[in-house]
């Protein structure tokens, strides 16, 4: 069990959806920086996320991130034998998309992060006016961006 402080905000996604309006830059780059040490932390301990989304960030006030749902989360060296695909389609790397879930690395979730980063600036779930499912992995693989 692991036991955190008490997200007043709830998570990302539903304090982009309520208060947009109140965040201000150095809000959003506040975030951002918090979400990025947070998963420089799970980087350094040599495990991977692999469900890395706005619905697994939580915020203690506007500025204070913090990452949760580390049940998929496994060490960087932990053969992934699985062929099982894990996360949210719109936050999951082209590379792990092609190999079927094979691939989750450090690289996938930083490129989730960079998803993320571009849901924060933007206020928008990624591909939010587009269906998730198999034409978006596609798309995802082919280079198609929020």
């Amino acid at each position: 069990m692991i036991v955190m402080k008490y997200a007043k905000q709830g998570s990302l996604r539903i304090l982009l959806n309520s208060k947009y309006s109140e965040l201000d830059w150095a809000s959003k780059v506040a975030n951002l920086y918090y979400i990025a040490s947070g998963l420089n932390t799970i980087h350094k301990a040599k495990l991977v996320h692999k469900n890395f989304h706005s619905g697994n960030i939580v915020n203690k006030n506007k500025y204070i991130s913090y990452i949760t749902d580390y049940g998929l989360c496994k060490p960087v060296s932990q053969d992934s034998s699985s062929k099982a695909l894990f996360g949210v389609l719109p936050y999951i790397a082209p590379e792990v998309l092609y190999a079927h879930g094979k691939e989750y690395t450090k690289k996938s979730d930083i490129y989730s992060f960079g998803i993320i980063m571009s849901e924060v600036f933007t206020r928008y779930p990624p591909y939010h006016d587009i269906p998730h499912d198999k034409d978006l992995a596609t798309h995802i693989c082919l280079g198609y961006r929020p």
